[in-house]
């Protein structure tokens, strides 16, 4: 099978295939067996009932006819109609008169005379027997003998199922053949783009979709299709984005070694220059243990931190102890912080988690914001169970086209020169507020700097207890 699947260029099928096609063909074969065994063992009781005899509504059709034509047209006109008929089919039916002879002299079948004339002594219901006398006083009897003519009769495929077993067999066995064969393809062909897809998937090939394939099936299995564009999708997103992050740490680290090796460098040329060169060689070491410290709590983030819900406490007090906590640090900067947040807002999660994000948030809001300009944080609830904390700087903002891209890691933007960071902080702000059930946005305010926008759920004790 293999080999002649080859050469027609067809897909080999699998054990999938012919398990399927097997048990579709053996039940198709089965249920059409049956049917027609059913069928046959029903014309089979009805010609015990009347084994001379045809029987049913083509014979009745026939004997009414004629009964019809002889009682309005007496014994000349039935054998006119029987002999001019030029019907699709002939007309079967006998005319026998009282002596047992038939109008047109046809062999009349004893057995099957006599059986009719018993049909008539019992008065049943049967209309493909029937006795009608002639308006000039004459009796006769009309019915369809089964023998006499097998070819034409009503029952006639009853003698040629006996005849022809073994071709009906074939027929049915060729019929079943191809529907089982087109069924099975077409529950087979989807389950085998999807295995194919599996197989170049684990084999690296991350841009395998079976959508396309699949087509417009709207099914269970169509369901599995998409459900791999989905799980695929988002596997090539997961590798593709920590693929960028080890590339971007990589780069970040590169320029604080590079430093090092250039002071250790000028120490062994002028040992005059070492205690500033270990001073620098130290700041550099500072540098990167603070670049993998904040790598570790973006990755610690971006793989699924173990939140909400751990603790429950106030937005407003943790907003005021980080505001009082930059003001301390900013003091002599001239760039002042307003904070406009009051009541109590309660948040389910972690703190310290929180804390660190919108610590993040503002100290980047003052990295851009000029001496004698201020910095906002503002406490807002525009939707019913969330809150939002809005940090808006004093700077230029940034391009509109940037916005997205802001709190994407190791990202600085054209105006990355002035950063004093790495590119993570927002990255790090992000991450921690989603983990809380919330989103971030980032806005440029009309007439200059540039606004970060927290939305978080609220809860209540009673709701966290």
């Amino acid at each position: 099978m293999k080999s002649i699947s080859a050469m027609l260029g067809l897909p080999v099928p699998s054990r999938l295939f012919w398990k399927i096609f097997g048990s579709l063909w053996l039940a198709i074969g089965t249920i059409t067996f049956c049917v027609d065994f059913v069928v046959d063992a029903m014309f089979q009781a009805e010609l015990r009932q009347s084994p001379d005899l045809s029987i049913g509504y083509r014979a009745e059709l026939a004997t009414t006819l004629v009964a019809t034509t002889l009682r309005h047209a007496e014994i000349e006109g039935a054998r006119q109609l029987l002999v001019e008929w030029t019907g699709k089919r002939e007309l079967p039916v006998l005319v026998v008169n009282a002596e047992g002879e038939d109008i047109l002299s046809r062999t009349v079948p004893v057995p099957a005379l006599t059986q009719a004339l018993s049909l008539l002594e019992k008065e049943t219901d049967e209309r493909s027997v029937q006795r009608v006398v002639t308006p000039s006083g004459e009796a006769y009897v009309l019915f369809v003998p089964l023998l006499l003519l097998p070819a034409s009769a009503p029952h006639q495929h009853v003698y040629r199922y006996a005849e022809s077993t073994r071709a009906e067999l074939l027929a049915m066995a060729l019929v079943s053949l191809f529907f089982a064969a087109g069924l099975t393809w077409y529950l087979y062909r989807p389950i085998r783009h999807l295995h194919e897809a599996n197989r170049r998937f684990a084999a690296g090939d991350l841009d395998t979709r079976v959508g396309q394939l699949i087509g417009q099936r709207r099914d269970e299995i169509a369901d599995l299709g998409r459900d791999f564009d989905d799980m695929a999708g988002r596997v090539q997103s997961t590798i593709e984005a920590k693929s960028r992050l080890l590339h971007d740490v990589s780069h970040e680290l590169r320029s604080p070694l590079a430093r090092m090796q250039i002071a250790l460098a000028l120490t062994r040329q002028t040992p005059a220059k070492t205690g500033e060169m270990l001073e620098r060689i130290a700041y550099e070491i500072e540098r990167l243990d603070k670049i993998l410290g904040e790598t570790l709590t973006l990755s610690r983030l971006r793989s699924g931190p173990e939140l909400p819900g751990d603790e429950c406490f106030d937005l407003v007090e943790l907003l005021t102890d980080i505001v009082e906590d930059a003001r301390f640090e900013t003091a002599k900067t001239g760039r002042p912080i307003a904070l406009l947040a009051q009541g109590d807002v309660l948040i389910a999660g972690r703190s310290e988690l929180l804390r660190s994000a919108i610590e993040n948030v503002i100290r980047n809001a003052l990295v851009h914001t000029p001496d004698g300009a201020a910095v906002s944080v503002e406490l807002g609830n525009p939707i019913a169970g969330f809150v939002t904390v809005k940090v808006c700087d004093g700077g230029a903002g940034v391009p509109q086209d940037e916005l997205d891209a802001l709190f994407d890691p190791f990202f600085r933007g054209r105006n990355g020169d002035k950063a004093q960071g790495y590119g993570l902080g927002l990255s790090i702000a992000r991450h921690a507020v989603e983990a809380h059930g919330g989103q971030v946005g980032a806005s440029n305010v009309e007439g200059g700097g540039l606004c970060i926008s927290m939305r978080l759920p609220v809860t209540t004790l009673d709701e966290w207890s």
